[in-house]
């Protein structure tokens, strides 16, 4: 497999911002290698799944969290019946010098543990502007 970053589009920094209280600017995220690659280690059998629709999640999530579990990342989560479930990317809160946000991880989820994330609210119904 021939690698290359993956310019996935602009993060929806004014959506995230309304919900979670955040204050993002905006900037464009994208999929190094080195993520794409530890992405496959650990996820293997889904990795080319997930792929093809990385960046319709981070431009258009149905969902978006605060990762307790991993400070200074957010997950960005959308429902794709492809995976039998939904997509989740984490994505670090910090830019690089360019202004970009960095994919840190991708894997599938099921719509159970969107369901319990949503109860437990971790995870929020993204808030679009009008």
């Amino acid at each position: 497999m021939k690698w290359t970053e993956l310019i996935l589009g602009q993060l929806p920094a004014d959506a995230i911002n309304g919900t979670l209280d955040t204050e993002l600017e905006p900037g464009e995220v994208v999929f190094s290698i080195p993520a794409q690659k530890h992405a496959m280690r650990r996820h293997p059998d889904d990795f080319a799944r997930c792929l093809p629709h990385v960046g319709g999640v981070v431009t258009g999530p149905l969902y978006v969290g605060d990762d307790f579990r991993n400070p200074g990342k957010i997950e960005l989560v959308s429902r794709l019946p492809v995976l039998g479930g939904g997509l989740l990317v984490a994505v670090a809160l910090e830019r690089d010098d360019a202004g970009r946000y960095h994919v840190a991880s991708v894997y599938p989820v099921s719509q159970s543990k969107i369901d319990t994330r949503r109860r437990a609210g971790t995870l929020h119904n993204i808030r679009r502007q009008t």
